[in-house]
């Protein structure tokens, strides 16, 4: 782990001063490409996931998507307990 942070340190300084661009290029799921300001990720360029400052309705429904995993994760792990205990 120090190496990592050793050679991040070496690579663009202790507060980013090596770095060429020092200006941040786009927020959340805007980004620059090409000059242009592009809307990537879900519902834009190369496609992806809702991200999590997605409207109110797409939250409710990944929330929702995400609930219904786990319950049927839970589900799962609870048969396989359930067979191992049987089988041993």
């Amino acid at each position: 782990m120090q190496w990592a942070i050793s050679k991040s340190v070496d690579e663009i300084g202790e507060r980013g001063e090596k770095l060429q661009n020092k200006q941040v290029q786009g927020f959340g799921n805007k980004t620059v490409i090409d000059g242009r300001e592009e809307t990537i990720g879900a519902g834009g360029k190369f496609g992806g996931v809702h991200l999590a400052m997605s409207d109110a309705s797409t939250q409710d429904r990944n929330r929702a998507m995400l609930e219904a995993l786990f319950r049927k994760e839970r589900k799962r792990r609870k048969m396989d307990n359930r067979h191992e205990e049987e089988h041993g």
